[in-house]
């Protein structure tokens, strides 16, 4: 079990801030936890920056957070103040947190629902089929040709559920795993997928711009040059398209030119503000309350998306109710009706 990325940040934070080195506040949490592994890797973090190593890559190398953490740390290595910029990560790293919990709250019935319907599917397939197919060649051969095409019908019916099963549970993890999974080349596959994909598209949009005006924001208010705020973020993104339009606002602050905010990134009545901002320390408030913004857009967006697929997963549900009637009780009495229309014409 790897040591969890904000006991960590938030534990060096405070031993920081009580005049503590980084190493000896490694030490500390070495000393202090109770598991083994995280005992190990807080070791091995304290090793590598003994012999040079930054405190980002290693952190990246033994506890693996999400890119965003990684670069927010990078950017405390960077900034003016360590711990003052520290303090910023660990306060975004609550708050994204909190999407992650209230997100994942409304998750369960999905996943209940899809499973319930994936179980059907097979039962269906793989035991009620065959079985009344053995059953019914026990009849005369007029009552299993009737027999057969019913289980045909049954099949296709099953066939119609396990498409739409597939289609819809695809589309939910991917989302899933692009809002998250912490493995960056998985989620930046993910992310490209869902950015593409109705609906889902506007909640990595706005999840994304919670992220990076985050970061952003961060780093200005914390010393960090504009160009160097937005290289980073750049660099931090796994949308292309995203990442495409913050390099072209690098581009344009590196050429001195002043409207570098009219990107699609940004709505409207935001470029406005922006261009109003007088300060770089201005500027990064205003970011503050735009990625207030978008985290709350974000979860609106999530909250919508979750309530559709939890509709589309009890209509699945309910389809497979229906199919295995059609299957098991309706098989039963089509056998019984032939039975005794046989006997009625002996």
């Amino acid at each position: 079990m790897k040591p969890d990325i904000l006991t960590l940040l938030k534990t060096l934070q405070l031993s920081l801030e009580n005049g503590k080195s980084l190493t000896n506040a490694l030490n500390l949490l070495q000393n202090t936890t109770k598991n083994k592994d995280e005992r190990i890797a807080y070791g091995k973090i304290t090793r590598s920056i003994q012999e040079g190593a930054s405190f980002s890559k290693a952190v990246e190398k033994y506890v693996s957070p999400s890119p965003d953490i990684i670069q927010f740390v990078a950017m405390a290595e960077k900034g003016g103040s360590f711990v003052k910029t520290l303090k910023s990560v660990v306060s975004y790293l609550e708050i994204k947190n909190k999407f992650h919990q209230e997100s994942n709250d409304k998750i369960a019935l999905p996943m209940i629902y899809f499973t319930l319907t994936a179980t059907i599917i097979i039962f269906v397939r793989f035991f009620a089929v065959p079985f009344h197919i053995q059953e019914a060649k026990t009849y005369d051969p007029k009552i299993f040709v009737i027999i057969a095409e019913h289980l045909d019908m049954a099949l296709a019916l099953s066939n119609l559920l396990f498409g739409g099963l597939l289609l819809f549970s695809a589309y939910f993890f991917i989302v899933m795993i692009a809002l998250f999974n912490y493995t960056g080349i998985v989620q930046g596959i993910a992310k490209r997928f869902a950015s593409r994909l109705p609906m889902s598209s506007k909640i990595i949009e706005y999840f994304e711009k919670f992220i990076l005006l985050s970061l952003l924001s961060a780093m200005l208010k914390n010393g960090v040059s504009l160009k160097t705020a937005f290289k980073t973020a750049a660099a931090g993104t796994l949308v292309p398209s995203i990442a495409k339009q913050f390099n072209g606002i690098l581009a344009q602050v590196s050429r001195g030119e002043k409207n570098f905010w009219t990107i699609p990134f940004f709505e409207d009545i935001e470029q406005h503000l922006l261009a109003g901002a007088g300060t770089v320390t201005q500027l990064g408030d205003i970011l503050e309350q735009f990625a207030d913004r978008a985290r709350l857009n974000a979860l609106a967006m999530a909250g919508k998306f979750f309530r559709i697929i939890t509709i589309l997963a009890i209509l699945l549900l309910a389809f497979a109710v229906f199919v295995e009637f059609f299957t098991i009780v309706l098989t039963q009495v089509l056998i019984q009706q032939e039975i005794v229309n046989s006997a009625g014409r002996a």
